[in-house]
């Protein structure tokens, strides 16, 4: 699984959004959009992902080396959870290629790249686009 945030512009401001995606059917399994660029959104998007069942001992996350996913909270969750444990070397987005790619398919052809007034017709617009990405995958 590959993790990354994006921001969305919101009015004058911007909203955080985590996603996380399979890397193997390209399928949003988790996602959070919050206010703020803390680690409490991307473990929320993790929360969500481990929501949808058995981890196989095999998986991997992968991720930027964001403070969000170095935090000790966000790392124990993944421990917990058996779950491996991949960071790119020096933050280069080419070295998280899928997540670069589901954020740029959001951005583009689901609009979230359009400003928002407010949060809540944000959160409104995640939500359409990642219902439609989690049921279809981005092929």
């Amino acid at each position: 699984m590959g993790q990354d945030i994006t921001y969305l512009c919101i009015g004058l401001g911007f909203a955080y959004l985590s996603l996380i995606t399979d890397a193997y059917s390209k399928m949003i399994m988790g996602y959070c959009l919050h206010p703020l660029l803390t680690a409490e959104g991307s473990a929320k998007a993790l929360d969500m992902a481990l929501s949808h069942g058995e981890i196989s001992q095999e998986l991997i996350h992968h991720s930027d080396r964001g403070s969000q996913y170095c935090s000790f909270h966000y790392v124990q969750k993944l421990r917990q959870a058996g779950i491996n444990i991949s960071m790119t070397e020096n933050g280069d987005p080419y070295e998280n290629a899928i997540a670069e790619l589901v954020n740029d398919i959001l951005k583009i052809d689901f609009r979230l790249n359009w400003v928002c007034n407010t949060f809540e017709e944000a959160q409104r617009t995640v939500e359409a686009s990642t219902v439609t990405t989690t049921t279809c995958g981005l092929t």
